[in-house]
């Protein structure tokens, strides 16, 4: 997966019995973001893994995690 390349998206949300995928259909790759790992003192610390900005079909520029992207094309 790297920029350029166009995607199918099925946004992931929630987990267990409550998960649900939301298609939202194609877009292209625009960039990837690493996040800090977030900390909380009785819990401990845990990273939430890179975030993929994608431009979707839409117009709009929105953030998926990898697991949500299938790609379909890759970019030259």
């Amino acid at each position: 997966m790297k920029i350029g390349d166009l995607v199918n998206v099925n946004q992931q949300r929630g987990t267990g019995s409550y998960k649900v995928t939301i298609p939202r259909g194609l877009g292209v790759i625009m960039s990837f973001e690493e996040l800090e790992d977030l900390h909380y003192p009785n819990i401990g610390s845990f990273n939430l893994g890179p975030i993929v900005h994608v431009l979707l079909n839409t117009g709009e520029t929105e953030g998926f995690s990898p697991q949500s992207l299938e790609v379909i094309r890759e970019s030259r």
